[in-house]
């Protein structure tokens, strides 16, 4: 099991994961950065989280892209895929290289900053070519892979692109399908994670399938305004999170 079993902490989890099926749903993105953090903080193994966010994710992302797929287009869908396929493996590698609690701090802190320039209404325009999305990919692949958080990266890149809804969701759920699947199987032939963590998390997908429903029915009923505020809000509670998580865990190993 993830976690141990005592009740509140089975609790705790359960409502871990619909919060970020909820993120999922709604964003496109999400399941990750905030489910595992949340799940950092109340489980002794960091790199058994990051692979349970990963299949759960995955899981979540297959319901959501089945509601997008229509707005998958080829000029979109390139992009996201070169990108993704150069940073995941990256990322994974520096999974087994790099300190854990000063990568989660790095990632937090990127996270915080992010939230802190859209708060200040720091404008940053960029063109809505492919070109930003594939870097935004590389970026976010090299991240999910070693911490399963990199969804915050190309989120700010749609957002910055000034897309609509439907193209923002497709594009990062795009991402994080083919990042989590590709993490997975790079993870699981590597060495770096345990064939049977496969199935430790899957527990928990009721609540993340409930609260991706949720997420999927909420976005219908907002305008886009809401949604880009939506989106800052998740990166910056996630980088906070983040930093608790990564606290706790240097303070452990300390």
């Amino acid at each position: 099991m993830l976690v141990p079993l005592a009740p509140p902490l089975l609790a705790a989890a359960a409502l871990a994961a619909f919060a970020a099926g909820f993120v999922k749903g709604f964003a496109g993105f999400g399941f990750a950065v905030v489910f595992t953090p949340l799940l950092s903080l109340i489980s002794d193994d960091p790199r058994h989280v990051v692979f349970a966010a990963l299949v759960l994710g995955t899981l979540m992302s297959l319901g959501v892209i089945a509601e997008l797929r229509h707005a998958i287009t080829r000029d979109r869908a390139l992009p996201v895929l070169l990108g993704t396929a150069l940073g995941t493996p990256a990322g994974i590698a520096l999974l087994g290289l790099v300190a854990r609690p000063a990568l989660k701090f790095v990632i937090a802190g990127l996270a915080v900053g992010v939230t802190i320039l859209r708060l200040a209404r720091v404008r940053v325009r960029l063109g809505g070519g492919g070109g930003p999305l594939a870097v935004g990919a590389l970026l976010g692949g090299l991240l999910n892979g070693c911490t399963s958080m990199g969804g915050p990266v190309p989120a700010m890149v749609v957002a910055w692109q000034g897309r609509a809804v439907a193209d923002s969701r497709a594009i990062l759920v795009m991402f994080n399908l083919l990042s989590y699947v590709l993490a997975i199987a790079v993870a699981l032939a590597g060495g770096i994670a345990r064939p049977h963590w496969l199935l430790s998390g899957l527990w928990l997908a009721p609540a993340a399938a409930l609260g991706t429903f949720a997420g999927i029915r909420a976005v219908c009923r907002i305008p886009p305004s809401v949604f880009g505020h939506v989106i800052t809000a998740v990166v910056g509670l996630a980088g906070l999170a983040g930093l608790a998580s990564a606290l706790r865990l240097y303070l452990s190993i300390g």
